[in-house]
């Protein structure tokens, strides 16, 4: 099983100079037809839990990421 805190999804956005909001797009969180940065916001600051499918998704954002750079 996949586990990640919110303190580890804030140091890999800043780490890899990503915001709230394209993560948030890339998670597929919407809001009006925006992406939702507010839930990135709840899983870093430990009002949401992240759940394991959720995790790995963001590893795999990283991971594509940092090929990228």
């Amino acid at each position: 099983m996949i586990n990640m805190t919110g303190i580890q999804l804030h140091q890999l956005r800043k780490e890899h100079d990503v915001t709230q909001e394209e993560l948030a797009e890339y998670l597929g969180y919407y809001s009006n037809g925006k992406p939702n940065r507010s839930m990135i916001a709840r899983f870093e600051n430990g009002h949401a839990k992240i759940n394991p499918r959720v995790a790995l998704s963001i590893y795999g954002y990283f991971e594509k990421v940092e090929g990228v750079k």
